[in-house]
């Protein structure tokens, strides 16, 4: 049929992702390939509000600036956000790789 969606697609939940970069460009290019791809984007202004609004909303996805300003790094923030177990978290960062220690991870 044409024009109809198929019953498989009308059952999917629409991911929620939660966004905190704080360069425009990036963000900008981010929140529209996730949209594109059907995702509905919540951009966080800063650390603050990226908390905020993990206690608001049951976020699919955290994209998180591994540094942010007024916080340290997305780690720390990440521990101070409410996250589902489900929730994935992706930090993304302009450092460069020798100031940034991958084996730091999250303690419960």
């Amino acid at each position: 049929m044409q024009g109809t969606i198929h019953p498989t697609l009308h059952a999917m939940r629409q991911r929620t992702v939660l966004l905190l970069e704080n360069e425009p460009v990036i963000a900008l290019d981010l929140r529209t390939e996730l949209e594109a791809s059907g995702c509905r984007v919540i951009a966080a202004e800063d650390a603050h509000d990226a908390v905020q609004l993990s206690l608001q909303h049951d976020l699919d996805l955290a994209i998180l600036n591994f540094r942010i300003k007024n916080m340290g790094d997305g780690m720390a923030l990440a521990r101070r956000m409410r996250l589902g177990s489900h929730t994935k978290l992706l930090f993304i960062t302009g450092a460069n790789p020798r100031d940034v220690n991958p084996t730091v991870g999250l303690k419960a």
